[in-house]
Formats: C-alpha cells, sequence, structure tokens
C-alpha cells in the first residue's frame, strides 16, 4: 500500500466492494490509514468512492472515518463556486453519500458530519437515480399475481420506503393481513461466481435493518 498513490487505493477499494469482495478488518483499516495519511491528494469524488466501498464493507470503526467527511465538507464548500460543471458531482455520486449517510447515521447511530444542505442533495438525488424494472422482476410478479387464489396480493411495484429512500421491486401482502413484506429480485446482473454484488449486499442490509417491511 505504501507505493499506492490516492486514486490507486480509493479505485482498488472501491473495485473490491463492487464486486462483494470480503475484505478482513485488518486490511480495511491499513487502506484507511493509508487514505488519511494522504489525504490532501484525494480529490471528493475519491473519498466518497471510498466511504461507499467502507459502506459496503459494514465497516465497524466509524469514528476512524471523520477525517473523510470533513474533506467532503471542505471540497463540496469548493465546489458549490466552481464554474466547472464538469467538477461538480455526478448524481450517481451523490446517491453513493446517501447510502454513506445511511451507514454512518442510521446504521450506526452517529450524528451526521454533512452540512444540511449536502445530505438533502444527495437524498434527492438518490431518489431520482432509479433503474427501470427488469424482464425477470416483471415475470416474477406476475407469478405472484398468479397466486392471488392462495391469498397472496400484489401490493404495487417500485414502491418507496420511507426509511431509506430506497425503491423495493414490490411489495405483496396477504389478503386477510394488513402486515406487507418487500420482494427484491436479483437477477444475473447481481452476482459475480455466485456471490452478491456490493451493491446489493449494502441494499439489502439496509433494508433489513432500517425499513419497516420485512424483506424476501
Amino acid at each position: 500500500l505504501h507505493d499506492f498513490n490516492s486514486q490507486d487505493i480509493a479505485n482498488t477499494l472501491w473495485a473490491y466492494a463492487t464486486i462483494g469482495y470480503k475484505i478482513d478488518t485488518d486490511k480495511l483499516n491499513a487502506f484507511l490509514s493509508e487514505a488519511i495519511s494522504m489525504l490532501e491528494e484525494f480529490k471528493v469524488q475519491g473519498i466518497i468512492n471510498l466511504l461507499w466501498s467502507l459502506a459496503v464493507f459494514n465497516f465497524e470503526d466509524v469514528d476512524a472515518t471523520e477525517p473523510l467527511f470533513s474533506k467532503i465538507t471542505g471540497g463540496c464548500n469548493l465546489l458549490v463556486n466552481d464554474e466547472d460543471d464538469s467538477r461538480k458531482l455526478s448524481i450517481e455520486e451523490l446517491s453513493q453519500l446517501h447510502q454513506v449517510s445511511l451507514w454512518y447515521n442510521e446504521e450506526h447511530e452517529k450524528e451526521s458530519l454533512l452540512p444540511p444542505k449536502l445530505r438533502e442533495e444527495s437524498k434527492f438525488a438518490f431518489i431520482a437515480n432509479k433503474g427501470c424494472p427488469s424482464n425477470l422482476q416483471k415475470d416474477v410478479m406476475k407469478t405472484f399475481e398468479s397466486l392471488e387464489s392462495l391469498g397472496i396480493v400484489v401490493v404495487g411495484e417500485e414502491i418507496h420506503c420511507n426509511q431509506t429512500e430506497y425503491s423495493l421491486d414490490f411489495v405483496i401482502r396477504m389478503k386477510n393481513s394488513q402486515k406487507e413484506l418487500a420482494v427484491e429480485v436479483d437477477g444475473p446482473s447481481h452476482f459475480m461466481n455466485h456471490s452478491l454484488m456490493g451493491a446489493t449486499i449494502l441494499k439489502r442490509r439496509q433494508l433489513g435493518s432500517l425499513a419497516d417491511r420485512p424483506l424476501l
């Protein structure tokens, strides 16, 4: 790691997180320590990738990440007055920042270190950054709809989760019950070598721990 520059560190950890490759705590601590030692070299986008990766791994020592949040706050203050739009945060980066906030503020119950305006902006970007239902998702929902005679009711598709701002693939309940269950359909693009990719790991964990509907 001592030969890595800031981009090497951010890209390597992001790549591991993206494919869902498990890294032990000692290695994560080493990545974080090296990143903090060269914090001034990082761009805001690299810091967001780093924090998102730690969120995927559910890194436990969240207090150690405070310098990273400070770097984001300082960097975003500069970007506000930057006339070059190419250096402003993208929808994808803001969406990742919302997931980081869920990890830091909600999963680990820490007070936010980001400015309220940036948190709000990242939340709205996350809500707007929705994909289209896949053919597999539509087929699975039709299968559940065909089970109405067994008492299964499909409440709706692409349902908004108020606790996390995630979009749920669809929601079901039993005919004689108001208790709803969230259904997530994870097709081939959610896996690598039969293991879940990082974004799916993060979504499922955060829905499972923060949402008010049990997740299937």
